[in-house]
């Protein structure tokens, strides 16, 4: 995973990096540090997530970055809250670069549902936007990218699930997903979490205390991330995974160290032999979805 930038239009409130209490330094990587990351792990790169924790479409060298992670043979996808595509030329320049899959964040089909989440959006224009981008494929005659609506899962768009393939369809889309959402508190749970257990990946446990915890369904304990993945973010920073949302557990630096040294150095073995101790050794990985057995609902394919 590679973080064009951390920059985002929306202020989502599930989101820890919209949160006014992250402080973290906010930019962008260019396309000549990508190379050199690129570079740094050539012939090892099979599957790149071209985004982490902002919206990648605020990088405006964001094609040209797909285009040099497709010279290489790599199967790129990035995801997108689609407020950026309705211009054509844009969306021409996301067809041309050979991105072969991008995920629209449609957590609603109606204003008032999808704004409750996606904080300061638009629904319409995304829908613009993905009509738009659906035309410049066409014209193109190119199959690709495949255009995925995901959906968060929650108590005030559940009722729209049965009208979103409908929408899809119309629009052109490929795919839907429909994804559990992730809380962070009970409070979190109680505003946001569907009722339908099959709906969730958390169970609410009652304690003999009176007090009450969520837990994830988990249908294995152990972490394999760490041995197959990493996360460059757009400073360069390199974190095992990216549910290190503060960076607190910072492996190096990709534009300073050689990324073989970072990725068998001390740092990274030491965590990794914590986290094979125990999935819980580190706060962050207590609300991880590695091994979680309802992270997708449902993979619906538009025919």
């Amino acid at each position: 995973m590679v973080e064009p930038t951390n920059l985002c239009n929306l202020h989502c409130p599930l989101c820890p990096f919209a949160s006014k209490r992250n402080r973290l330094p906010r930019g962008k990587m260019d396309v000549e540090q990508l190379r050199r990351v690129l570079d740094q792990m050539r012939g090892q790169i099979k599957f790149l997530l071209l985004w982490n924790r902002g919206e990648p479409f605020m990088n405006e060298d964001l094609a040209e970055m797909i285009r040099e992670a497709k010279k290489r043979g790599i199967f790129v996808q990035t995801s997108t809250n689609g407020h950026f595509l309705s211009g054509p030329q844009v969306a021409e320049a996301v067809v041309e670069s050979g991105l072969d899959e991008l995920i629209v964040s449609v957590d609603g089909i109606t204003q008032q549902s999808y704004s409750r989440y996606r904080k300061g959006g638009d629904v319409k224009k995304v829908f613009r936007g993905v009509e738009t981008l659906v035309k410049a494929k066409r014209r193109k005659g190119s199959d690709t990218p495949v255009i995925t609506f995901q959906f968060l899962v929650m108590k005030h768009n559940e009722h729209e699930i049965g009208d979103l393939k409908r929408v899809a369809r119309r629009l052109g889309a490929d795919r839907i997903l429909l994804k559990t959402v992730r809380v962070g508190s009970l409070r979190q749970a109680e505003e946001f979490l569907p009722p339908r257990a099959d709906f969730s990946r958390y169970t609410v446990v009652h304690s003999t205390n009176g007090k009450s915890e969520l837990q994830l369904k988990l249908k294995r304990q152990s972490c394999r991330r760490l041995w197959y993945s990493t996360v460059v973010n757009w400073d360069g920073e390199v974190l095992p995974c990216c549910f290190d949302e503060k960076g607190q557990y910072t492996m190096g630096n990709i534009f300073t160290q050689q990324f073989g040294v970072i990725w068998r150095g001390r740092r990274y073995q030491k965590f990794r032999s914590q986290l094979l101790k125990s999935r819980y050794a580190f706060p962050m990985c207590q609300n991880c979805t590695e091994g979680i057995e309802k992270l997708y609902i449902s993979d619906i394919w538009i025919s």
